[in-house]
């Protein structure tokens, strides 16, 4: 079964971001208002991590790690162009064990798509990576 929506079509275009210079908490406070689970963080236009509400959780709260969004970010951060297909996207956030990935065209941030993107484009596709996520998690335990 192919899925044929591209990630340009589905991924969402307003972006919520934080220089690494911005404290954790008003990371959080973007997170919270906005009702969403990361934010991009940016310099001079270019994408230099994301953090996720996993990393203030696990890194700032339970280790008590950093003061600034760039202390705590994940700075290996994973991408994909708009003209890659959602089942490509999501074959990917497997791969890779992640939920959220921004999107870059020549080099420029153009968007994000979310687990939560896909799921609502093409729940199939969402219980195969369920599945698949499942069969991974059971191997590594």
């Amino acid at each position: 079964m192919k899925f044929e929506a591209t990630v340009g079509e589905v991924m969402r275009r307003k972006l919520k971001q934080a220089s690494p210079e911005d404290s954790i908490q008003s990371a959080a406070k973007i997170m919270k208002e906005r009702k969403v689970g990361s934010v991009l963080i940016t310099k001079d236009g270019k994408l230099k991590g994301i953090l996720t509400s996993m990393d203030i959780v696990n890194k700032y709260v339970a280790d008590g790690k950093g003061e600034t969004c760039g202390d705590i970010m994940s700075d290996e951060v994973v991408t994909i162009s708009p003209d890659k297909t959602i089942e490509e996207a999501a074959r990917l956030m497997t791969e890779r064990g992640i939920e959220k990935l921004p999107v870059l065209e020549n080099g420029r941030i153009t968007g994000i798509i979310t687990n939560n993107d896909i799921l609502r484009i093409e729940p199939t596709l969402f219980e195969i990576l369920l599945e698949k996520l499942k069969i991974r998690d059971n191997l590594e335990e």
